[in-house]
């Protein structure tokens, strides 16, 4: 007789990977065949934040156990440290803690089949360059660029990736770029420049030169690369399926005509939003435009605006709605709101809209799903809290949820202040949202990136 206890190990792994990491813990505790079964999705992820960093001492560092027990380090495919525990003593100045990064530092240089590499904590990446070399499988990383040239001659050793997100980066770093991204010709296809105060529009011209199958470039929050030094460049970049840019209030007038992008899908838009009047409403229309020819078939639109309690004027909406409402499917609108007619008017003229991010008023959940109700496919709904209220924020309940599901029969997934409900038919096939879990507190400053889930 066949019982899950003597189901063959992979077929326990392919079930497992389906369970959130929280409810996994517990099912590696029922027996030694689940605990056998569980451990290499346990153990795929490792992620170390802030919460643990500041915990350092009392609890166990994962780096640990992954050195304590070696034949762990064959599962470990993505390693994301967002922080690293300090040292606390009068005498000495504040900086990472010895003992921590050495753990981390054997433990890296172990892991033999590293995917996915991200440390965003400023200064601690270069502790980690030797042990990074000799990655056959690393593919991603996400770093804290400020290396000196001795550290940027390690990293430009790592010639097979093809993700590369870079924040921060010092000028020296910078200088080096088309050095490197020649040797990644080959395996590159997204690349992500954050926050980069030293990168001119001369250096990313030379970058992009070497990198013409590229199919992901964001440049976002670079003061010195505006939305017009982008699009003016992307003749270098024919491939591309996903842009992100910075719109400035003081910039150039956009180059005509724009290259062609038939293969561009995804767009993301950080909006500058500090004068008054301010032109970027102008700007953002104009933008629609120039990419209504070069780009005809955007289906995934984000925009994230500087000031939160800034609401879209209803024109850029009609606009966008005008040029591509019969191709989009996801759309994000971050740090800002909108108009109850701009809503309405996105669910009934996106015939094929799938995932919508927008701020959810938790007071008026229940008429909110009335301007839903023409989203026929909408099947994920996002709350993005704005934060302009003070005092503390209503949360999505049981029965809002329910309402939402009703409104909107093809609603799957709803997320709000980071819970995730899923519908589930009950006895009458009615959708009742149960709620599934909780999402990990996540960086933001990787939300231009086209969505992928409930991210």
């Amino acid at each position: 007789m066949v019982s899950a206890d003597n189901l063959n190990l992979d077929v326990l792994e392919l079930i497992f990977a389906y369970i959130s990491a929280q409810d996994l813990t517990s099912v590696s505790l029922v027996s030694r065949s689940f605990l056998a079964g569980a451990v290499p999705t346990l153990y795929r992820t490792i992620v170390y934040r802030l919460r643990e960093a500041k915990a350092y001492g009392s609890i166990m560092s994962p780096f640990v156990v992954l050195l304590a027990h070696k034949g762990l380090l064959k599962h470990v495919r993505t390693i994301d440290i967002q922080a690293v525990p300090k040292t606390n003593h009068p005498k000495i100045r504040i900086q990472p803690h010895s003992i921590f990064m050495r753990d981390c530092r054997k433990a890296i240089e172990l892991c033999p089949s590293l995917h996915t590499f991200r440390c965003t904590e400023a200064n601690v990446f270069p502790a980690f360059l030797k042990a990074l070399q000799d990655k056959p499988n690393l593919q991603s990383i996400r770093i804290h660029g400020n290396l000196t040239t001795k550290q940027t001659d390690l990293l430009m050793n790592m010639t097979a990736l093809s993700e590369v997100m870079l924040e921060y980066s010092s000028w020296n770093f910078v200088a080096a770029l088309p050095r490197w991204m020649q040797s990644l010709q080959s395996t590159l296809t997204t690349l992500v420049f954050y926050r980069m105060d030293d990168l001119r529009e001369n250096t990313l011209e030379t970058v992009l030169k070497e990198l013409p199958e590229l199919s992901g470039l964001h440049v976002v929050q670079c003061p010195h690369v505006d939305h017009v030094a982008v699009l003016g460049l992307l003749n270098l970049t024919p491939h591309l399926e996903s842009v992100s840019f910075t719109t400035l209030e003081k910039s150039r007038c956009l180059i005509e005509p724009l290259p062609d992008l038939p293969f561009l899908r995804h767009l993301a838009v950080d909006a500058r939003y500090h004068m008054s009047p301010s032109p970027t409403p102008t700007i953002l229309v104009t933008l629609l435009e120039h990419l209504k020819i070069a780009a005809p078939q955007i289906s995934s639109f984000t925009i994230k605006l500087s000031e939160r309690k800034i609401t879209i004027v209803p024109s850029f909406i009609n606009r966008l709605i005008e040029v591509y409402g019969i191709y989009l499917k996801k759309l994000a609108f971050l740090d800002c709101s909108l108009e109850n007619e701009s809503i309405k008017k996105i669910c009934k003229e996106c015939p094929q809209l799938e995932r919508l991010a927008v701020s959810i008023p938790i007071r008026e959940a229940y008429s909110f799903g009335d301007l839903l109700t023409s989203a026929k496919h909408l099947h994920t709904l996002v709350d993005v809290d704005t934060h302009t209220q003070h005092g503390i924020r209503p949360v999505l309940n049981f029965d809002a949820a329910v309402s939402l599901m009703q409104k909107v029969p093809s609603l799957r997934t709803l997320v709000s202040d980071r819970r995730v409900w899923v519908a589930e038919l009950d006895e009458d096939r009615e959708p009742t949202p149960k709620l599934e879990r909780r999402l990990q507190l996540r960086s933001r400053a990787s939300w231009f990136l086209p969505p992928n889930g409930s991210s």
